[in-house]
């Protein structure tokens, strides 16, 4: 079973969130996301290349949170580039990502029911 696919034994979720390319925003976004999901285990798989970051069933990364630990101002744009894959659905801002289990709840509110 691949990381991706693998559910987090507490709470039976799977798990979810980015694929980076390894190197400094791997980094950034490894720690800021530990500070993002307060209460939720961060699973942080260092593969060489590639860094998965990953946490049970929601995974939520914001922009503040990324430049106060990167230092300076970072745009959640800055992080696209470097992610080479996720886990689950993802929802996308100006101020976070959010990966998710469900893709209904990836959606933002504005957008719930549309298509159905």
């Amino acid at each position: 079973m691949t990381q991706s696919a693998a559910a987090d034994k507490r709470t039976q979720a799977p798990l979810v969130g980015p694929i980076m390319q390894a190197g400094e925003m791997a980094d950034l976004v490894a720690d800021a996301v530990a500070i993002d999901n307060p209460g939720s285990e961060v699973h942080v798989r260092d593969h060489g290349s590639y860094v998965r970051i990953h946490t049970a069933g929601n995974c939520r990364l914001t922009r503040q949170t990324l430049s106060e630990v990167a230092g300076r101002p970072l745009r959640i744009g800055d992080v696209e580039p470097h992610m080479a894959f996720f886990a689950g659905h993802i929802r996308t801002t100006t101020d976070d990502i959010v990966w998710h289990t469900n893709q209904a709840a990836a959606r933002p509110d504005d957008e719930e029911g549309a298509g159905r």
